[in-house]
This record gives structure tokens, sequence and C-alpha cells, in this order.
């Protein structure tokens, strides 16, 4: 009745469309706030903060066995 794996397709391009936007929106945010600071060492940490986070979701959802490249 329901076709599950287009269902799953979906859902699964639909999460790392929202988790990709979020951490743009993230970005935007510090990258605005470096334009108003003289200093880059109050904000790179945050960025290098945000960037190994986004690699360690990816890498989970990958063991998961989630894959934004698996075909049907």
């Amino acid at each position: 009745m329901y076709d599950w794996r287009r269902i799953g397709r979906y859902a699964r391009n639909g999460a790392l469309a929202l988790l990709i936007a979020a951490k743009l929106a993230i970005a935007a945010t510090h990258v605005a706030a470096l334009d108003t600071s003289n200093s880059f060492s109050e904000y790179g940490p945050p960025m290098a903060a945000m960037a190994a986070l986004v690699i360690f979701i990816l890498g989970g959802l990958w063991l998961l066995g989630v894959k934004p490249t698996d075909r049907d």
C-alpha cells in the first residue's frame, strides 16, 4: 500500500536538507558577527566545532546506513 522505500528516501533527503539549512544559517550568523568584530580568534573555535559537528553527524548517518547517494 505504501511505498516505504520512496517515503524513506524523501525523509532522508528532507532531513539532510534541514541539516544543511541549519548549518548554513549558523555559519551566516557567525560570518555576520565576524564583520562587526576585529578578532577572528573569538569566532574561530565555534566555527571549527560546527564543522566537526557536521562531520560527526554525517558519519553517524553513514554508519546507520543513511547515504545521500543511495539509489533505489
